[in-house]
């Protein structure tokens, strides 16, 4: 209901209202006028009307009130009436949906079956065509790692025949090499051919403030003077300095008796000094080979290191020989050289 609607419904209640009122009313007040005298109908005429006007006033706040509480009491009324309705409304829709369910619940499977197999078709055709896919990129893969596999066969192989070309070619220069130090030893052995070491022969003696010493440096030509004068005294033999090419003191060998290395003029009196080896020794004085260092190393470790089999070491043109516990002479060759290099050395006995 709008504000206009109540206002109308109000004015027409009021209306009302006042016009029972002076219906009511009217008799007595005819009655009034004609009982009072003239004079006195004026006054009591506005009188009348001021109290009229009060009690409309107040007639009508009550009527409007009474009229409210009427309205809100059929709206609570209609609303009820609502409510009722509405939850029975709810109900039967429950009991219907529920019969429907009920009745209708093999449908509802099918229905629901039909929607799932629709649904799987679709999953399946989807994972189908991933599955393809991936079907796909593994057997490109596949096909690559077979591709990878055989070149990584054909890598290892060629490998394979690589490191055996490459421990053949270093077979072949360890072998070249060997033959290379081979030679070079020979070489070098061979131009030594002419030489000899002495140990033994002192220093020449000087006076030095009325003193006898030994001269600590000796020129070439006084070592070869000196050396020649007693290889003659010793051998007694004739050997001249025109027969010796050179002659000097080493480092090695012990003070006041360096040792002496001699190159010969003539390889056959080199031999016919060192056949006089022993009758050297006799007097104190060694006479041996000038050997290269490695079969010097080599000599050394076959009359050192296995003294318990080897009763005796010499060398003829730089060939190492020796005898064994069985009285055997047997000759050191090149490739037996790393083998006596290899043996550890005795350890030194202290006294």
């Amino acid at each position: 209901m709008t504000t206009e609607e109540k206002k109308r419904k109000k004015g027409l209640n009021s209306t009302g209202s006042i016009s029972e009122i002076d219906l009511q009313e009217s008799p007595s007040q005819n009655k009034q006028q004609e009982q009072t005298p003239k004079p006195q109908k004026s006054r009591k005429a506005k009188m009348s009307k001021v109290g009229e006007t009060n009690w409309k006033s107040e007639y009508n706040v009550s009527s409007e009130i009474n009229d409210m509480k009427s309205q809100l009491k059929d709206i609570n009324h209609k609303l009820a009436n609502v409510a009722s309705t509405v939850d029975r409304s709810i109900e039967e829709l429950n009991s219907k949906i529920k019969q429907l369910i009920e009745k209708d619940d093999a449908r509802i499977k099918n229905t629901m079956r039909e929607l799932l197999s629709g649904m799987k078709y679709d999953i399946v055709i989807s994972l189908s065509k991933q599955i393809e896919v991936l079907e796909s990129r593994l057997f490109e893969r596949e096909v690559e790692h077979d591709k990878l596999k055989q070149e990584v066969k054909d890598l290892n192989k060629k490998l394979a025949d690589q490191e055996e070309v490459n421990s053949k070619l270093a077979n072949s220069i360890a072998k070249n090499e060997s033959e290379r130090r081979n030679i070079e030893n020979e070489a070098n052995q061979y131009s030594r051919n002419n030489n000899v070491i002495i140990s033994g022969i002192s220093h020449i003696e000087e006076i030095v403030e009325g003193r006898k010493q030994f001269k600590r440096f000796e020129t070439a030509e006084e070592t070869t003077k000196y050396m020649v004068e007693t290889l003659n005294t010793k051998l007694g033999c004739r050997i001249d300095t025109s027969d010796i090419d050179i002659a000097h003191r080493l480092k090695k060998g012990q003070d006041g008796k360096k040792d002496i290395i001699v190159r010969f003029q003539s390889r056959l009196l080199r031999n016919s000094v060192l056949k006089q080896g022993r009758v050297l020794r006799k007097s104190g004085i060694f006479v041996r080979e000038d050997l290269t260092p490695l079969n010097l190393e080599v000599f050394m470790s076959v009359k050192r290191k296995m003294s318990d089999e080897v009763s005796s070491v010499w060398t003829r043109h730089g060939v190492i020989f020796f005898k064994n516990a069985q009285e055997q002479v047997i000759r050191v060759v090149y490739e037996d050289y790393q083998t006596w290099l290899d043996l550890p050395w005795p350890k030194r006995t202290t006294k």
